[in-house]
């Protein structure tokens, strides 16, 4: 570096420092290093992530590849084994001469070897074919319905042609998606060439060519086996895949076969499509009345798969990042043979997950070295740096709130004046300080007791795969009266919801007490469900018999003990107690005096206004009753206190019951956590700058299904 150069570097210093008010030497240095190590770091942390990405991303393009392969030629070997079963069966001498008796035979014992496969028999008639034999319950109406259609299955008239073929329909004998493999079977034994390998419909070159060849005369008829859709990937093990410890990319992973639907997403997925855009894994178990198509990704959340997997049904071999809702996914195409290909997805959390680890690791290090440079030079420059007079001492004391100090006598001239009056000031400061912070040991107390309080509502509810839950409570004041609470015992979940009356500090110590010995009850007595160490050894109407009892005699008891010890103050509570079988979508309830809770469905909602009986508190000899209820699939049950409908507007108006059903109806289908927050903001928004009125708690439970 010249010496012109110099003097310019030292120059923008000298007005760097300048403009950020650094003027001692011991913070000139300081920032200094910051200055010369922040950047250094910053761009090296850059260039090592950029190439680690890169590394990463041509690693898992290998393994996907590698796994696509794999994939690809065990689904190549099921279809030559589906091939081999049909060829060697069609050459027994009953399917030969059309003996349907022991055709019948042959099929109720394939029947019971495969229970996922069903057989048909067809007459070799190209004007009225008969199902003359078949495997599972036919009614006669699906009988009649699938041989007058018959002869519109492209693989029936190829069939009737000599040729074996597959194609993937919606069979009119089981009113769903199939995968048909068909056979023709000939009656003195003749063999087809390549008789062993069946053709995709799909891939006979020209229909109208195969159409015009002659109906075969020596045939005994038509053999055909259907795989439903549904079962598919259980009969081609690709339900097995995830769980197979040579993908190690997508090993691990539970994929759903309709996870299409699924708004919760997945780590690791895999796609099979047929050449004529039809998605023959996974399926929609929403609707098993249809075939599911590419088209249907569009309204998905997958809409940006669907321009992906147009060009694996072309044969085209790609691999690429693609966003799908908020996550980004690696995906690779593969052909699986001339009808069908394959699409492998896999979130880059997956792989980047501890790239990006070690990059947070880098950063650490790369922080604390920065720190420890700077504690270092930052010793060494107090070492050497002037000291600060008495005076200019005792004022950046004052001005950082720190009183208590006594300077010297510094005599009756003017600097004596002057250290009097900063002593002076500094002892008023410190008197005034004092009467400050005696009226902030109130409002620390409330803070703590908040803190406290906080602690009694469960910030992690028991989750399940068969249910949702969301709990929200915010107090009108510090601290509040509501309180929520969730306990789980085997299949069963207890929920409570409780309102005690007023606000304030009175009503968060009787909740206090209150919400102890509820729950506490519940935990005692419901350890009755662990009969045997096991809550499967009681059958369910048993168990769902003591869990209501678990919640009666638990409100009972606690009622009683309240109203008589803890009754001088003249409170009381209101509860919403529920025992829910999350097996079966039982519910056994009572509510004590509370707001009636709501159940939305995906087509109606209804309110739970059965009372079981009055308020905690107040009569020590009230009985109370349960009610039940039966949950259906994707129900909500929406439990809030008075706080809720009771939220005041601009024009003091309650938001209401009336407004929270409309809101519920609206969005009745979303997740527990969607209708959690929908229900929040909606109630924010009527409320705008207004107070709140009162305690405000909302659990939204959602089930399911099993």
């Amino acid at each position: 570096m010249t010496k012109s150069q110099s003097e310019k570097s030292i120059r923008f210093l000298d007005r760097l420092f300048a403009r950020l008010h650094v003027l001692s030497v011991r913070d000139q240095l300081t920032l200094g290093i910051a200055i010369a190590l922040v950047p250094t770091l910053g761009i090296g942390f850059v260039v090592l992530n950029q190439v680690v990405f890169s590394r990463v991303y041509k690693s898992v393009e290998r393994r996907l590849q590698a796994e696509a392969e794999l994939i690809s030629y065990g689904l190549r070997e099921w279809g030559i084994g589906v091939s081999y079963s049909l060829n060697y069966l069609s050459q027994a001498p009953a399917l030969r001469q059309g003996n349907i008796d022991e055709i019948q035979k042959i099929f109720n014992r394939l029947n019971v070897s495969e229970p996922g496969r069903f057989w048909r028999f067809w007459s070799a008639s190209s004007e009225a074919p008969e199902l003359l034999a078949h495997t599972a319950s036919i009614r006669s109406k699906q009988k009649l319905a699938a041989e007058a259609n018959q002869l519109n299955r492209y693989y029936f008239q190829a069939a009737l042609r000599g040729y074996p073929t597959y194609q993937s329909v919606l069979s009119r004998t089981t009113d769903q998606g199939c995968l048909n493999v068909s056979k023709p079977v000939f009656k003195y034994g003749t063999v087809q060439k390549n008789s062993v390998v069946i053709t995709s419909a799909q891939d006979l070159i020209d229909h109208t060519s195969v159409l015009s060849v002659p109906v075969r005369t020596d045939l005994s008829g038509i053999l055909v086996m259907c795989i439903p859709l549904d079962k598919l990937a259980e009969d081609t093990g690709l339900d097995e895949l995830f769980s197979d410890q040579r993908f190690e990319l997508l090993a691990g992973q539970t994929q759903q076969n309709d996870f299409l639907n699924d708004p919760s997403g997945v780590e690791s997925a895999l796609i099979l499509v047929s050449n004529t855009g039809q998605l023959l894994f996974p399926g929609d178990k929403a609707s098993s009345y249809s075939i599911p198509n590419i088209d249907d990704i569009k309204s998905s959340k997958y809409a940006s798969l669907y321009p992906v997997i147009s060009s694996a049904m072309e044969g085209t071999k790609s691999y690429r990042r693609i966003d799908i809702a908020d996550d980004r996914y690696f995906v690779l195409t593969n052909k699986v043979d001339s009808a069908w290909s394959i699409v492998l997805l896999l979130n880059e959390n997956r792989p980047l997950t501890a790239i990006r680890q070690l990059g947070l690791l880098f950063v650490l290090i790369g922080v604390i070295s920065i720190l420890l440079a700077v504690f270092i030079v930052r010793s060494m420059a107090c070492a050497i740096s002037s000291p600060i007079s008495l005076a200019a001492n005792a004022l950046h004391r004052i001005s950082d709130g720190d009183f208590d100090f006594e300077l010297p006598d510094g005599g009756n001239d003017e600097m004596g004046g002057l250290v009097h009056d900063i002593q002076s000031a500094a002892n008023r400061l410190k008197r005034f300080l004092a009467q400050a912070t005696s009226f902030a040991v109130t409002e620390k107390q409330l803070e703590t007791a908040k803190a406290i309080q906080a602690d009694f509502l469960l910030t992690d509810l028991p989750n399940s795969s068969l249910y949702e839950v969301e709990a929200y409570s915010r107090p009108a004041l510090t601290i509040g009266a509501d309180w929520y609470d969730m306990v789980k015992v085997g299949q069963y979940v207890f929920i409570v919801v409780a309102d005690v009356c007023d606000k304030g500090v009175p009503s968060a110590l009787y909740m206090s007490v209150f919400r102890s010995l509820i729950r506490s009850k519940l935990i005692d007595l419901s350890s009755r469900l662990d009969d045997h160490e096991t809550l499967n050894s009681i059958p369910d109407p048993q168990a769902d018999q003591i869990a209501s009892e678990c919640i009666r005699l638990a409100i009972e008891q606690t009622n009683q003990y309240m109203a008589l010890n803890q009754n001088s103050s003249m409170m009381f509570a209101t509860v919403f107690i529920a025992a829910i079988n999350t097996s079966t979508g039982y519910v056994s309830y009572i509510s004590a005096g509370h707001e009636p809770p709501l159940i939305i469905g995906t087509s109606e909602l209804s309110k739970l206004d059965s009372m079981g009986g009055p308020a905690i508190g107040l009569f020590d000899s009230a009985q109370y009753s349960v009610s039940t209820l039966q949950l259906q699939p994707r129900d909500s049950l929406v439990i809030y206190s008075d706080g809720l409908v009771d939220a005041r507007g601009t024009s003091e108006e309650g938001w209401g019951c009336e407004r929270l059903q409309q809101l519920l109806i609206r969005f009745s289908d979303e997740s527990a956590s969607t209708l959690m927050s929908t229900i929040l903001s909606a109630v924010d928004q009527y409320k705008g700058q207004q107070e709140q009125f009162d305690d405000l708690t909302v659990m939204v439970w959602k089930w399911l299904g099993p």
